[in-house]
């Protein structure tokens, strides 16, 4: 009976320490969160026998991980890295692409610009400000939307020019420490796309072995490229998950060898999942056979009533006039009724969907298309068939940028190391949950997100005490 009792009272207590709102911990500058992104890595390879990644399984069996992380709209690369540093989604980070979206004249045509600082990109604000206004140190190491970030004391930017965009003292290291032959962009990209992720890791290491940041954030593109390419469940994506996986390792030895790895946190996440996609549709050939786009003999877009800017399985439609209705209603009628088209929203319909108004951001359009899985959307105009074979045509073997509600999306999520409680399994959550509970691993509250602290995963202290 006294035996029961105890069993009752333990479950109890347990429930009111992972129910009630945790207190957040002091902030010590001797702990630190690393989170590392395995661009286009999919949840349900975390434990797919195919894909050798004893690293990782390592780490998820000693803290926490997921079935899987939901992401926010659209599911692309630069959206949701921003959503794993600021807690909420594209309808108030407002960033929509790999890039900013800008109209080059007129209102059409619009084009996405990459080369464009963080401030630009975002009001929202992110981990690492959050950190540094605490006076805690900060680091990125090829994170999007983040070029030129005042609150990052060693950056090297997932963006167009990055060697010539890093932060000085961390561009001159590392060419003295041979990771890069020389101090320009070429020298990053004289290298294959695993070869880039092994620079960024050796830049990551760099940090850890010389002046350890409180937050460090690296993101590694090789998966992702793989699976565009190739596509996915494939001999050569596996290969390159192993690969990723064999550079997390040096990543904790350097850890390890640097005698802090206790006081470390280490998320493992992604961006987005990826599904194979044998079609592709070209919204802008349809809009341009319907008299509604303008384009020259060489494919270039002149303006007109409509433009698509696709990515993946994501588009959004901008009208030259917004208050056309009649132009609107055609656009409209032209998607709903074509082949591989999940959706076609109205901005009445976007924040349901994680997507900024057009009256608060001006990278919204007039519609937003979402394909089904197996169909990507580009803004491409070559070709004479608006959906035509993937292979045939020239375009990519697989795709992520689709409706989160497909489980195709799902991302990866693993916690462990300091404050993460170990053999914690977690069903679905969502990415903006990742930035409230990194700043609370290091003593911050994170108001600004909208995202839930995983209280869940950690080692609470006992209400009793």
């Amino acid at each position: 009976m006294n035996k029961f009792l105890l069993l009752i009272l333990g479950y109890t207590i347990f429930d009111i320490l992972h129910t009630v709102e945790p207190e957040i911990p002091a902030l010590n500058d001797d702990q630190y969160v690393v989170i590392i992104s395995i661009d286009g890595f999919p949840a349900d390879a975390l434990w797919d026998k195919k894909v050798s990644i004893p690293t990782i399984r390592s780490l998820a069996r000693a803290g926490a991980w997921s079935s899987g992380m939901r992401p926010s709209n659209p599911t692309l690369t630069w959206p949701n890295h921003t959503t794993l540093v600021t807690g909420v989604d594209a309808s108030k980070h407002h960033v929509l692409y790999n890039g900013k979206l800008e109209r080059t004249g007129g209102r059409l045509p619009v084009r996405v610009n990459p080369r464009k600082d963080k401030d630009e990109l975002t009001p929202s604000k992110t981990l690492y400000d959050l950190a540094y206004d605490a006076g805690l140190s900060t680091a990125e190491v090829n994170w999007p939307v983040t070029r030129n970030a005042g609150t990052l004391h060693d950056s090297f930017p997932d963006a167009p020019d990055n060697v010539g965009n890093m932060t000085d003292d961390l561009r001159w290291e590392i060419y003295e420490a041979d990771i890069l032959d020389d101090m320009t962009t070429f020298a990053l990209w004289q290298h294959s796309s695993p070869g880039r992720d092994a620079i960024w890791v050796k830049t990551a290491i760099h940090l850890i072995e010389n002046r350890m940041p409180n937050i460090l954030l690296l993101h590694l593109l090789h998966v992702d490229s793989t699976h565009h390419r190739i596509g996915v469940n494939t001999k050569p994506g596996y290969t390159a998950m192993a690969l990723a996986d064999y550079q997390i390792r040096d990543l904790l030895d350097a850890l390890d060898h640097s005698g802090i790895r206790d006081q470390t946190t280490i998320f493992i996440v992604s961006d987005h999942g990826f599904t194979n996609t044998p079609k592709t549709i070209l919204p802008n050939l349809l809009l341009a056979q319907n008299g509604l786009l303008e384009i020259t003999e060489d494919d270039q877009i002149l303006g007109g009533k409509a433009q698509a800017v696709a990515n993946g399985g994501f588009a959004m439609i901008y009208l030259d006039d917004p208050e056309d209705q009649q132009t609107l209603e055609r656009v409209k009628e032209l998607f709903s009724g074509l082949e591989g088209i999940y959706k076609v929203l109205t901005p009445d319909e976007y924040k349901e969907h994680g997507l900024p108004h057009p009256s608060e951001s001006d990278q919204s359009g007039e519609l937003a298309l979402f394909s089904f899985p197996g169909y990507a959307l580009s803004s491409s105009l070559q070709g004479e068939d608006v959906i035509a074979n993937s292979r045939d045509a020239g375009f990519s073997a697989g795709h992520h940028g689709f409706s989160s509600d497909f489980t195709q999306m799902n991302t990866l999520f693993v916690a462990s190391g300091r404050g993460i409680r170990a053999g914690v399994e977690l069903d679905i959550i969502d990415n903006r949950s990742v930035a409230p509970t990194a700043a609370w691993l290091l003593g911050l509250g994170f108001e600004e997100a909208e995202g839930e602290v995983l209280r869940e995963i950690l080692q609470l202290m006992s209400v009793l005490d």
